[in-house]
């Protein structure tokens, strides 16, 4: 089993790949109880990658669960359609704690200060913003998204799914991104915006600039 961790607005990320068994168990409960006794509130297991999971693996999982509900916190599960599904819906997980079939999808219950989070799908750069994009903090998106894009040829998805407000500093941050995308011959989806954050690119017209899609899957394909 391997295990990284990462940061996702005010939860933890731990991304597990591999056989999650006995014998990686306890080294997955040591790091859970790790961040469950310090700060950490939410924690979200991705389990898009892993390839087994044992009744052991179930055990810490409920296990590490029921106490961060103890604790006032809570327990997000990502895990896709497949096998690992349906293991933790046989065993009524589905029923216990939140569970998302994308990142995506998880990044609509994280709360807490801006964040922006990168990761790659697929190969490809995927940017997902959090919180409130007004004048303070577009210049850390467009500073991050200049990162990727001025590499010519590259691709770049903003993920807005969980963008709280979005200023008129934000929407000329992502408007200077397209042009550097462009010049660079790249391209650039903004992708799953809310229903508000949607209108506003509707009403500035950046549904005729920029590809905006309804999920990251739907631009990774393109």
């Amino acid at each position: 089993m391997k295990l990284n961790s990462s940061q996702l607005g005010d939860a933890q990320v731990f991304s597990l790949s591999g056989r999650l068994d006995s014998e990686a168990t306890p080294e997955f409960e040591r790091e859970c109880l790790k961040q469950i006794n310090g700060a950490t509130r939410m924690l979200i297991l991705d389990l898009t990658t892993v390839e087994y999971l044992s009744s052991a693996g179930l055990r810490t999982i409920l296990s590490t669960g029921k106490t961060l509900h103890a604790k006032e916190g809570k327990l997000i599960l990502c895990v896709p359609k497949g096998q690992t599904r349906q293991i933790v819906e046989a065993v009524g997980f589905h029923k216990m704690f939140i569970m998302c079939s994308t990142m995506e999808e998880v990044g609509k219950h994280v709360t807490g200060n801006f964040k922006i989070h990168m990761h790659k799908e697929w190969d490809v750069d995927v940017m997902t913003v959090f919180g409130r994009v007004d004048a303070e903090r577009a210049p850390e998106i467009e500073a991050v998204g200049r990162k990727f894009l001025e590499t010519p040829y590259q691709k770049l998805c903003i993920n807005m799914s969980a963008v709280q407000y979005l200023s008129s500093a934000g929407l000329c941050a992502l408007l200077n991104l397209g042009k550097v995308a462009t010049a660079k011959h790249g391209r650039l989806f903004l992708c799953c915006p809310s229903a508000s954050v949607k209108q506003i690119l509707k009403l500035s017209g950046f549904d005729k600039i920029f590809a905006i899609r309804d999920s990251v899957a739907d631009a990774l394909v393109e």
